[in-house]
């Protein structure tokens, strides 16, 4: 399994729990969004990993992008699902799949706009996770 794999599982898994986030998008938390997925949802939109070994630590900085869509007038709803998923996830103790431990995560940064359309809203959030091999 891949940094990457491990680190979605245990975001995709932490999202889908927490109960303030599943109110506002209903568990719709997709890496491929399907053509008909109704709004609001998060995708997860992009991974970077960046060697972060040492001499003894096998390690990675990885930089976790993810985005809400919302077709609902307004930011309101994007920025409300925003705030949880950085609720969710910001300093989380999230386990990730052998061989892989998470140090940690942290939100980096929010971004709530026009969606592209001018009929959608997306709100853009970056995380930075250290992550260790075995």
């Amino acid at each position: 399994m891949s940094v990457e794999a491990a680190l979605q599982k245990a975001i995709v898994g932490r999202l889908k729990e927490d109960a303030d986030l599943t109110a506002l998008v209903a568990g719709r938390v997709y890496d491929r969004v399907p053509a008909d997925a109704p709004r609001p949802y998060v995708h997860i939109r992009n991974f970077q990993t960046v060697d972060d070994s040492a001499e003894c630590i096998d390690g990675a900085e990885v930089y976790i992008d993810l985005d809400v869509w919302s077709s609902a007038v307004g930011k309101v709803e994007a920025s409300r699902a925003a705030s949880a998923i950085r609720k969710a996830l910001n300093l989380a103790p999230l386990t990730l799949d052998e061989p892989y431990a998470l140090a940690e995560i942290e939100h980096r940064d929010t971004n709530v706009g026009d969606g592209g359309d001018g009929l959608l809203t997306r709100a853009r959030l970056s995380f930075r996770a250290l992550v260790e091999g075995a």
